[in-house]
């Protein structure tokens, strides 16, 4: 599988506990992937900015059928999250199924290491990394 060169770089971001995002210095969009020219108003004032990891879910669907690469893997959920930063993103669920979620609940970005190829993007509910760590955050 062939993932764009800032993939790793990102994926690896998040594993190490230090995401970031592209944040406009014109507008305050703030945007992924990489790139040159900032999407919501073309300014090239663009600075690398910590993202919080924390987001809500706007989507979520259950996959039964898959590419190759997932197969005997389904079904499982996707979630489009809109991140605390603004940025949106996808990711395989985990630690929950699509009935345990619902759109606008809290997820925490993850990433999963996968010996077939590129770490994958992933999310959990917030509520599971508080009972992981036993320090529940009900902000």
């Amino acid at each position: 599988m062939t993932v764009p060169a800032w993939y790793d770089t990102f994926t690896d971001a998040i594993a190490a506990g230090e995401p970031q995002c592209l944040a406009c210095a014109a507008c305050g969009d703030a945007s992924l992937p990489p790139r040159q020219v900032c999407p919501a108003c073309g300014s090239t004032e663009l600075t690398a900015e910590p993202l919080s990891g924390r987001g809500t879910i706007l989507s979520f669907t259950e996959i039964s059928v898959t590419t190759p690469k997932f197969h005997g893997e389904t079904p499982y959920t996707v979630v489009m999250s809109e991140l605390d930063e603004g940025v949106v993103l996808s990711g395989q669920l985990r630690e929950a199924t699509a009935a345990d979620v619902a759109i606008g609940e809290p997820v925490v970005l993850d990433t999963e290491t996968r010996a077939d190829g590129p770490a994958l993007i992933t999310f959990r509910p917030a509520d599971a990394e508080a009972t992981d760590t036993g320090d529940r955050d009900d902000a």
